[in-house]
């Protein structure tokens, strides 16, 4: 799990994604390059390992809830190969209006290859 890069929700990854990631970032990253290292730095460190109780449970650390936000209620969104855990309020804020997603998947869809 890791806080978001772009929106203030946190990001679980299950092992097999996470690897990947980690493999195609390695790729484009120099370790001769000091910004790079700087980058990748930063990335694995907001990681923390989550391992599920005898229940299936997991505790979200506290520096986690802090820094996307969470309070009490949340909001869980399957993105794919992850999964986003989001306090309720700030997911609603996070969102397009109607129209202009509309418009923006209208033109996503439509593109031609």
């Amino acid at each position: 799990m890791r806080k978001d890069i772009f929106q203030d929700c946190l990001v679980l990854y299950p092992e097999s994604v996470w690897n990947e990631q980690m493999d195609s970032l390695r790729g484009k990253l120099n370790r001769f390059n000091a910004q790079h290292q700087r980058i990748f730095r930063q990335f694995v460190s907001e990681v923390e390992l989550v391992t599920l109780d005898g229940n299936g449970r997991f505790l979200i650390p506290k520096r986690y809830l802090q820094m996307s936000g969470i309070q009490q209620s949340i909001k869980f969104i399957g993105m794919g190969d992850t999964i986003e855990i989001w306090a309720s309020e700030r997911v609603e804020a996070s969102k397009m209006e109607s129209d202009e997603f509309g418009k923006a998947l209208e033109e996503i869809m439509t593109e031609t290859i």
